[in-house]
């Protein structure tokens, strides 16, 4: 990789450089829109080439700023070359292929196969680069454990499979949703019985992520419900294999393709959550089979078509989610058969966004342990009443409507929009034609400079009165003068950068609350 393609996004110091570049930016520039007034800048097209750079450089540097902030909240784009693929995927696209599901002869592998060396990250997670025999994908595998947890300890444990969305990986949206914190809450709590949880990453070319095994592609399937579980019980001895302490879950896109997995898999999984997923896959290769297929993977279908056989599902998604969450939540819970259920968790707000899903973690653990099925599993003591009767139980939202409201004062409301845009004009057209003519001299200092035609120009469009400033130094009226000009360059290319995200925001519906962008903004920071 490029020196310029692995430039890492969730570094703390690369968000100190491009801050301290856009700071330079804002400094430098209030300098040079003095010397972009006609007096001193005679050349029009010279003159506007230079407002614009002046203008231009800031605005991306902040907007590029606080991208990065929010991008540390999640780790949703690692490297700048991540960010270039990304980017190049989603303008040119990727080929179609439409050759349906691969058939991969998936089977038991030698021990030699499923050996992996786990190293612990700064974050206390454990981590192993590994490819799957049956897959032949190599990616990387993150575990959390408890606290407390040891391969001899006695104990048997659960097992929760976690799918990140995309774009983004197994270890930032799961430090980004505190999800060990909330473990091991959860477990000193009893509401959940002894549990690791695994991230397998999903990263597995540069296409948007599929959860079938399609012709041509990697076999996300096969690595996702075959190699990686059977790596987990070979490396961590003491988990079981009874499928009642067997959950996968998702965000986002690995939210539809947990739920299609465990739907597809029951013999591994007997429970599956959905963090604002949606019932059609919507990216990736598999939209490309055709409306049949498409229709027959619709997970409300699938449910309903399936044959039940006591499948638990959590579905939380916010009412405000722009990607359709909460609607997915109501159609699967009015199709699925008995004993096969659906349980809702519908939050009015909370948008499509990391706040909401880590707000719901400790939900979703005390929904899991809510049934004693899987303290049984493991042989644990019974955690069902004091998960049933936890504060985080307590909090999920069943419903049985959606209706999908936007606050025009939101971040994603037009009201939003309209005084954003109209407060960006505003700002850019003081920057670009008065600021720079703002140059605080006294009335002999224009004397000494200028002839009287072009002191009676000058004097109709700068801010100086020589009683006013007649008695004040003139190093005070420069850096007054420089201090307007920097004020408005800064209000300019504020609002411009921020016009930027708010847009940026409503075209993906990620961020429904300012409370949650406050957040996010926070935690990106740390």
């Amino acid at each position: 990789m490029s020196v310029l393609g692995s430039i890492p996004l969730t570094s703390l110091k690369t968000l100190a450089v491009v801050a301290v570049l856009a700071v330079l930016s804002l400094l430098g520039g209030a300098s040079l829109l003095a010397r972009s007034a006609p007096s001193r800048c005679p050349g029009r097209t010279r003159r506007w080439l230079g407002r614009a750079v002046i203008l231009l450089v800031p605005t991306i540097l902040i907007a590029s700023a606080g991208a990065l902030v929010f991008n540390r909240s999640l780790g949703l784009v690692k490297t700048s070359g991540d960010l270039a693929k990304l980017a190049l995927s989603t303008t040119v696209g990727t080929t179609a292929q439409s050759g349906g599901e691969a058939d991969v002869n998936a089977q038991s592998a030698a021990a030699s196969e499923l050996d992996a060396t786990f190293t612990k990250t700064e974050d206390g997670m454990l981590q192993t680069t590994w490819t799957g025999p049956s897959s032949g994908i190599t990616q990387d595998v993150f575990v959390i454990t408890p606290r407390d947890y040891s391969p001899t300890d006695g104990k048997t444990y659960a097992v929760i499979e976690l799918l990140h969305g995309y774009p983004g990986g197994p270890d930032g949206t799961m430090q980004g949703a505190q999800v060990q914190e909330a473990l091991n809450n959860a477990i000193d709590a009893g509401i959940i019985p002894p549990t690791i949880i695994v991230g397998p990453s999903l990263n597995v070319d540069e296409e948007a992520h599929d959860c079938a095994d399609i012709e041509g592609r990697p076999a996300v399937y096969t690595w996702v419900s075959h190699d990686v579980p059977e790596m987990i019980r070979h490396n961590f001895p003491n988990t079981t294999s009874n499928r009642d302490a067997w959950m996968i879950g998702g965000f986002s896109a690995g939210a539809y393709c947990a739920i299609w997995t465990a739907l597809r898999t029951p013999e591994t999984y007997g429970a599956a959550a959905s963090l604002s997923g949606y019932d059609t896959q919507i990216e990736g290769q598999m939209t490309n089979q055709g409306d049949q297929y498409l229709a027959d993977n619709t997970l409300s279908i699938m449910l309903a078509n399936r044959t039940p056989d006591g499948m638990r599902i959590y579905a939380m998604a916010a009412g405000d989610d722009a990607v359709g969450g909460a609607y997915t939540a109501l159609k699967m819970a009015s199709t699925v058969k008995e004993p096969d259920s659906v349980t809702t968790d519908v939050p009015p707000t909370g948008g499509h966004a990391g706040p909401l899903w880590r707000e719901h973690i400790p939900t979703m653990l005390a929904w899991w342990g809510s049934s004693d099925r899987v303290s049984r599993a493991v042989g644990a003591a019974s955690t069902a009443a004091t998960a049933q009767s936890s504060e985080a139980n307590a909090s999920i939202v069943p419903v049985t409507t959606v209706t999908h409201e936007v606050r025009p004062t939101a971040p994603n409301g037009y009201l939003t929009l309209g005084l954003l845009i109209a407060g960006v004009l505003v700002s850019l057209v003081v920057a670009w034609t008065v600021a720079p003519r703002w140059q605080l001299r006294r009335h002999d200092d224009e004397r000494e400079q200028a002839d009287h035609a072009d002191h009676q120009h000058r004097a109709r469009h700068r801010a100086q009165r020589s009683g006013l400033f007649s008695s004040v130094p003139r190093p005070a009226l420069r850096a007054l003068g420089y201090l307007a000009r920097l004020t408005s360059l800064g209000a300019a290319t504020v609002s411009a950068a921020l016009l930027i995200g708010i847009a940026a925001n409503m075209v993906g519906g990620f961020y429904t609350s300012w409370s949650s962008i406050a957040q996010s903004f926070m935690d990106g920071l740390r």
